[in-house]
């Protein structure tokens, strides 16, 4: 009968982690964990003194008004067609968006290099190289609640990083102004241009008045006959306005859409109150204090023609007159349009570098590492007691016979200091 021989069982691993166990390894390795964490701390620390010292300045500006003009408050007031189009020239909002855009925008940095002369400050070749730096050394920002816009810029020297806070406010201010008059500028040449035409529109309409009324001995006409004049060359009047409105609206305020839509629907009508004036609605109740104007006789309805046409021109003179004022008036004002709300002063402490953080954050990392490393070591010590030929595996695994004899032959090498 032939005996068997004992099969040694598998070794098995517990799978639960003993907390004890866990705080036995890092007592076992405590010299190890404590030199590395060690030599991190003080590393850390002498990194973070030979770091450069930096601080940044902030200014702060308020966030533009609703309206781009200063004689908005004054146009608002104006009654009828005049205010209407007054709004339409001079009411464009803006919003602190477009004033956090501009600061990071490329004509803002060119005024920033011309003034200290960066590329040479900074030793560098290309311009990209500024506004990169720029970017990188510059932090624009602006509040979700207060639309206020911080703007920060970081520098080794404190008064250079207050003097560059304070000339990104300076640039804005100089590249609004520029964009305000260029705009100004159009608005009054359109103007001008439109008020030369009506000029003499109105001077032909009252030549042709006074002609007609020499010619056929007709000085005025009845009370009746004057209200229908009148209104329909208020109303004539309005649409020439809201026409007007809308021209400029479309060159100088491409983004305001729902504005020009609202706008012709009002001239569409305004052209039905006036063809219901000329021609006269039965069913109108309201309008039955005019005498349609087909109906006045030959020689009255050509004189009420005449009469309507200089009353319109002389309107739509005097809307254009005013709008021109305003419009040299806003081309020529020279005031900042930046509200700052405070200056950049040079910082008295450093911004940076976050010694203790930099200190505690790196000791903290190390400690973690260092534990880690206690774990792998424990683990390959009791491979290689428990289970050698799992350990010889692995190690074979990881570093192959050449590799072996190659770090063997290195260390051979190595000169090794003699005991006397």
């Amino acid at each position: 009968m032939n005996q068997t021989e004992p099969i040694n069982p598998p070794v098995e691993y517990e799978d639960e982690i003993n907390l004890l166990d866990l705080l036995m390894v890092i007592v076992k390795r405590k010299k190890m964990i404590a030199c590395i964490v060690g030599c991190v701390f003080v590393l850390s620390i002498i990194i973070s003194l030979l770091l450069t010292r930096m601080y940044t300045a902030t200014a702060t500006i308020l966030p533009p008004s609703e309206s781009n003009s200063s004689l908005s408050g004054l146009v608002s007031q104006t009654e009828g067609a005049l205010g209407g189009l007054a709004g339409g020239l001079f009411g464009q909002t803006s919003n602190a968006e477009l004033y956090v855009g501009m600061l990071k925008s490329r004509a803002v940095a060119d005024m920033l290099n011309e003034r200290f002369d960066l590329k040479k400050l900074w030793d560098r070749e290309y311009l990209e190289n500024i506004y990169d730096t720029l970017a990188d050394q510059s932090r624009i920002e602006t509040s979700a609640k207060t639309k206020i816009i911080t703007i920060s810029y970081e520098d080794k020297d404190p008064q250079m990083a207050a003097d560059m806070a304070n000339a990104y406010v300076e640039a804005l201010d100089r590249l609004n102004r520029k964009l305000n008059i260029t705009e100004g500028q159009r608005k009054r040449e359109f103007l001008e241009k439109r008020l030369k035409d009506v000029k003499e529109d109105l001077k032909k309409s009252e030549s042709e008045l006074r002609q007609f009324q020499e010619k056929n001995k007709l000085i005025t006409i009845d009370d009746q006959a004057k209200v229908t004049i009148e209104g329909a060359a208020k109303i004539k009047g309005e649409i020439i306005a809201a026409q007007t409105e809308l021209e400029v609206l479309m060159q100088f305020g491409t983004e305001r859409q729902n504005e020009a839509v609202m706008l012709k629907s009002k001239i569409e009508e305004l052209q039905k109150q006036l063809a219901r004036i000329e021609t006269g609605d039965k069913d109108d109740t309201q309008n039955n204090l005019f005498i349609p104007v087909r109906e006045l006789p030959s020689l009255g309805m050509e004189l009420a023609d005449r009469i309507r046409e200089a009353k319109v021109q002389e309107k739509v003179f005097e809307l254009i007159t005013s709008q021109y004022e305003l419009a040299k008036i806003e081309e020529a004002k020279d005031v900042n349009t930046i509200q700052v709300l405070d200056k950049a002063v040079p910082p008295e402490l450093r911004s940076s570098p976050k010694r203790a953080l930099i200190v505690l954050l790196s000791s903290f990392t190390a400690f973690f590492m260092a534990v880690f490393l206690a774990f792998f070591l424990e683990f390959v010590e009791r491979l290689k007691t428990e289970d050698p030929e799992r350990y010889l595996q692995i190690k074979n695994g990881l570093i192959s016979d050449d590799k072996l004899d190659e770090l063997k032959a290195f260390f051979r090498r190595l000169p090794v200091k003699k005991q006397k």
